[in-house]
């Protein structure tokens, strides 16, 4: 009995940490720890125990789960492990029009590949199909990406 009790105790644990942690390793393990006492209240106490460990057991853990979900995520320790804030973002848009390929410009930075190019006064981030540029070389942009310049050494 003590051993049944013991997997029941260690599924309520791993229960609760896999609620708070989610993963699915520790809720597989509650689950191993639950059919384990059932098996053996099976072995010990016949069909009606074994029925019974397994029942109650699950009404177990889903009073605690809901006991969980409801207060616990109310409290001080409860809010320490949720996202409660809105995640706001926005897409980038497109650096430049079609019509920037084939103008000429300075390296704002220096590109190895990457950097800030400028062009007609506007600043873009470039991409360097020559690799290294130093900083106040002459380029060219050879073509467009959705987010970036390609750009060589002219």
């Amino acid at each position: 009995m003590t051993l049944i009790l013991g997997l029941i105790v260690a599924a309520l644990v791993l229960v609760f940490f896999e609620i708070i942690l989610p993963g699915g390793v520790l809720g597989v393990l509650a689950g191993i720890c639950v059919i384990a006492a059932t098996w053996l209240g099976f072995n010990e106490y016949g069909v009606l125990g074994g029925m019974g460990i397994f029942i109650g057991t699950c009404f177990a853990i889903i009073v605690m789960a809901y006991v969980e979900f409801k207060f616990l995520a109310k409290t001080k320790f409860g809010k320490a492990f949720r996202l409660d804030a809105t995640v706001t973002g926005h897409s980038n848009e497109s650096s430049a029009e079609d019509s920037i390929v084939g103008k000429e410009g300075t390296a704002l930075t220096r590109l190895n590949p990457s950097g800030k190019v400028a062009i007609d006064g506007q600043s873009y981030d470039a991409y360097s199909q020559d690799g290294y540029v130093d900083s106040g070389e002459l380029i060219g942009v050879v073509a467009k990406d959705n987010f970036k310049l390609i750009i060589k050494k002219l």
